[in-house]
C-alpha cells in the first residue's frame, strides 16, 4: 500500500536477454494517480458512514454524495493489486541481475518505507485515545496498537468477531491496520517463494526465469482465491481480514509484473482499450457493491482484474492520461499516510461527539485528514528514505525493530495509565457502597445495551458491595422472550435473548436484576438506496420535531403479562429488582415508556419479593448526562447508574 510508483526496464540473466525491449518506462505516473482513485473512494466510503445521514444544508449534500460510493471499501483491493505490481517488479528485476533476492536489503526498504509514518500514526492514536476515549475503550486500543505494531492486527480483530461490514457502535482507530498486516504477511512468503522458483530457474539451465516465477506465483494465488471464497460462504471474518483470503489480490498484480515484457508486445489499441474497460468496471464496483455484497472471494475479482488492465494499460491512454494529471498524482503520493490518518481521526472525532458527526464535522475530519497525510509524507516518510545513517541495510532493520519495540511499549504504558484512571474512577463509584448484609450473597443481573456498555462501572459497585454476582447482558434483549404481536426484538435470533431465558431453573440466586431498558420498543425505520455499511440500508425515521419514531410498542398489558411470566419462574425467596426506563422526549417521538414504567411497577407490586426502581426519577433528580442518543448514559452517566443500582440493592 505504500510502494513507489516506479517500474524500471526488466533485466535478465545473459542466457535469457532479450535482443530488444519493447518500451522502457522508469516512472509510472498513471500508477501513483490510480492510488488516488483508491483513497478517495476509501476515504468517501469511511467518511459518509461516520456523517449524520440527517444532516441537512449544502455540506449534508455533500456528505450525502459520499454515501454513494456503497463499495468504497474496494480501494483497498487496488491498494493491494499496486502493491504486488511495484514489489514483485522490484524482486524480479533483482532476480534478473543477480540470481537471487537479498532479504535483509528487501526488508530494510519496507522498515524505512513503511514504519515511519506507521509508527508516528499508532503512537498519536495512542495519545489521542488517553484524551478522548474511556478507559475501558483505551485499555481496548492499547492492546490493538500491540497487534498492530506486531503485523498482527488481521488475525487479532478475525479472532475478536469484529464484522468490518456490520454496524460498528465502537469500532477500533486502529482497525484499518489489517490490510497493512496483510500485505506484510504476504512480503514473508512470497520472497521466500521467488527465491526458490529463482533458484530453480537458474540450476535447471532449461528453466526460463519468468515463466518459472508466474508459475510459483498462480500456484499461490488460486489456492488463496478458493480459501478466500470459501470463507466468505461461511460467513467467517476472516474472509474479510485474513491473509491468505486476500493473498491472491496481491498476487494479482504480481503476476502482472512478471509478466509485464509479453504484456507491453500487446498490440496499442487493444491495452488502451482494456484499461478504458478496466477502470469503468472498477468504478462501477465502487458504486454498486454494497455491505451486503459477499466479498472478497469472487466477487473481489472485478475490481481486482480491473485493477490489473488499468495497469497494464498504455502509456498514452486516456485512462493512463487522466491519471497521470498533476492532483491526481499529488493524492496517490500521500496516500499511504492518507489512508493511515483519515480512520483514527473519523473515529475519534466520532468518539468524541458520542455519536455520528454532523456534515460540517465529518468533512472538517476529511480535511484535518489531508493536512496531516501531507506534513507525513513530508516530515515522517521521506526523511527515513534520504538518512544516509538509515542508507545500510543493518542500520535499516535496527531502525525498524526499534519502532516496533517503542510503539509496543508506549501500547503498554498506555495501558498501564488507562488502568490506573479506570482505578481512580472506580474509587469514585463505590464511594458511599456499604457491603450488602445478607446470607444469599448471590446475584444476576440480566441486562441489555446500557448494562453491558456500562459493565465495568457495574461490576466495581458490586464488587465493592461483596455480591456474588453474574451478568448477562444483551443488546436489545426483550423481557421475554419469543415473537410478539406488534413488533420483533433485535435479538430474537440470538440464544437467549429474552430476560426468560436468562433464568435458568436451578440457577437462580437470591437475587435478580432486571435491567432490560427500552426493548418493548422498536425504532421505524426506511429503506434507503442504496444501503450502507453502518445500517445495511435502513435508515431510522423522525418526525416534524427530527425525534425517532416508534412502532410497535407494546401495550400496558403486554408489559404486565411479561413482568408476571419472570416472576412466575423465579422462587418465592428471590427478590426480583426492575429497573425503570427513561429516554429523552427531545430525542424520542411517541414513546409509551412513562406507561410501561406504571405497568411495571403496578405489576411488580403485586408480588411480595418484586421491587421497582425509578431509573427516571434518579436521571431528572441527579441530572445524569446521557449521549446525544437520549438513551444511553454517558461513562460519567454509566458510573452514577452503578452507584444508584447497586445502592438500591438491599
Amino acid at each position: 500500500m505504500a510502494e513507489r510508483t516506479e517500474a524500471r526496464t526488466p533485466s535478465v540473466p545473459r542466457t535469457t536477454r532479450p535482443t530488444s525491449q519493447p518500451e522502457t518506462r522508469h516512472f509510472r505516473p498513471e500508477v501513483e494517480g490510480l492510488r488516488s482513485v483508491a483513497i478517495l473512494s476509501v476515504l468517501a466510503y469511511h467518511a459518509a458512514q461516520f456523517a449524520d445521514p440527517d444532516g441537512g444544508g449544502p455540506l449534508g449534500a455533500v456528505t450525502g454524495a459520499l454515501g454513494l460510493v456503497t463499495g468504497g471499501y474496494l480501494g483497498v483491493d487496488v491498494f493491494f493489486v499496486i502493491s504486488g505490481f511495484l514489489i514483485t517488479g522490484l524482486l524480479v528485476r533483482e532476480a534478473e541481475n543477480t540470481d537471487r533476492i537479498h532479504f535483509g536489503r528487501f526488508y530494510a526498504r519496507r522498515a524505512r518505507r513503511i514504519l515511519p509514518a506507521a509508527t508516528v500514526t499508532l503512537l498519536v492514536t495512542l495519545g489521542a485515545s488517553l484524551l478522548l476515549l474511556t478507559v475501558e475503550r483505551t485499555v481496548e486500543v492499547a492492546g490493538d496498537v500491540v497487534w498492530a505494531a506486531l503485523f498482527n492486527a488481521d488475525i487479532h480483530f478475525a479472532t475478536s468477531g469484529v464484522d468490518y461490514m456490520g454496524e460498528a457502535t465502537a469500532p477500533s482507530p486502529v482497525l484499518h491496520f489489517w490490510s497493512l498486516n496483510d500485505e506484510e504477511k504476504f512480503y514473508l512468503v512470497w520472497p521466500v517463494v521467488l527465491t526458490l522458483a529463482t533458484w530453480a530457474a537458474v540450476r535447471l539451465r532449461r528453466l526460463p526465469l519468468r515463466p518459472t516465477l508466474f508459475a510459483a506465483l498462480l500456484a499461490l494465488a488460486l489456492p488463496s482465491l478458493v480459501w478466500s471464497q470459501h470463507l466468505v460462504s461461511t460467513g467467517a471474518p476472516a474472509g474479510y481480514f485474513s491473509a491468505t483470503s486476500r493473498a491472491f489480490e496481491l498476487a494479482a498484480g504480481g503476476l502482472l509484473a512478471i509478466g509485464s515484457t509479453w504484456v507491453e508486445r500487446v498490440p496499442r489499441a487493444a491495452r488502451v482499450l482494456g484499461a478504458i474497460v478496466g477502470f469503468g468496471v472498477v468504478l462501477v464496483c465502487m458504486v454498486t457493491y454494497t455491505s451486503l455484497t459477499p466479498f472478497p472471494g469472487v466477487m473481489a475479482l472485478p475490481v481486482v482484474l480491473g485493477t490489473v488492465l488499468v495497469i497494464a494499460g498504455h502509456p498514452a491512454g486516456v485512462v493512463a492520461r487522466a491519471l497521470s494529471v498533476r492532483p491526481a498524482r499529488w493524492v496517490g503520493r500521500v496516500s499511504y499516510s492518507l489512508y493511515l490518518w483519515h480512520w483514527p481521526v473519523l473515529v475519534l472525532a466520532a468518539a468524541h461527539v458520542g455519536g455520528q458527526l454532523s456534515p460540517k464535522r465529518a468533512l472538517a475530519c476529511v480535511a484535518a485528514a489531508f493536512v496531516l497525510a501531507w506534513a507525513s509524507y513530508r516530515f515522517v516518510e521521506q526523511p527515513p528514505q534520504r538518512a544516509r545513517l538509515l542508507a545500510s541495510t543493518r542500520n535499516a532493520l535496527l531502525f525498524g525493530l526499534a519502532a516496533i519495540l517503542l510503539t509496543v511499549g508506549a501500547a503498554v504504558g498506555t495501558g498501564r495509565v488507562a488502568e490506573a484512571r479506570a482505578d481512580a474512577q472506580y474509587a469514585e463509584v463505590v464511594r458511599g457502597i456499604t457491603p450488602v448484609v445478607k446470607a444469599d450473597r448471590g446475584l444476576l443481573v440480566v441486562g441489555d445495551s446500557l448494562t453491558s456498555r456500562g459493565q465495568a462501572p457495574l461490576e466495581a459497585a458490586l464488587d465493592a458491595a461483596g455480591w456474588d454476582y453474574r451478568i448477562d447482558a444483551l443488546g436489545g434483549r426483550p423481557i421475554v422472550s419469543g415473537k410478539r404481536a406488534t413488533w420483533t426484538p433485535l435479538c430474537f435470533d440470538t440464544p437467549g435473548c429474552g430476560g426468560d431465558l436468562a433464568l435458568t431453573p436451578g440457577e437462580i440466586p437470591g437475587t435478580v436484576v432486571m435491567a432490560l431498558g427500552a426493548n418493548s420498543q422498536v425504532t421505524a425505520k426506511t429503506r434507503v438506496a442504496p444501503p450502507t455499511a453502518t445500517d445495511s440500508g435502513l435508515r431510522s425515521t423522525r418526525d416534524a420535531q427530527g425525534r425517532y419514531v416508534i412502532t410497535g410498542q407494546d401495550t400496558a398489558d403486554q408489559v404486565r403479562a411479561s413482568v408476571r411470566t419472570v416472576m412466575d419462574k423465579v422462587p418465592p425467596d428471590t427478590t426480583v429488582y426492575w429497573v425503570g426506563l427513561w429516554l429523552d422526549d427531545a430525542i424520542w417521538g411517541n414513546v409509551t415508556w412513562r406507561q410501561t414504567n406504571d405497568a411495571i411497577r403496578e405489576t411488580a407490586a403485586q408480588y411480595p419479593n418484586a421491587r421497582f426502581l425509578d431509573w427516571a426519577a434518579h436521571v431528572e433528580s441527579a441530572a445524569v448526562p446521557h449521549l446525544p442518543d437520549g438513551s444511553h448514559p454517558t461513562p460519567e452517566g454509566m458510573a452514577m447508574r452503578a452507584r444508584w443500582l447497586v445502592s438500591q440493592l438491599r
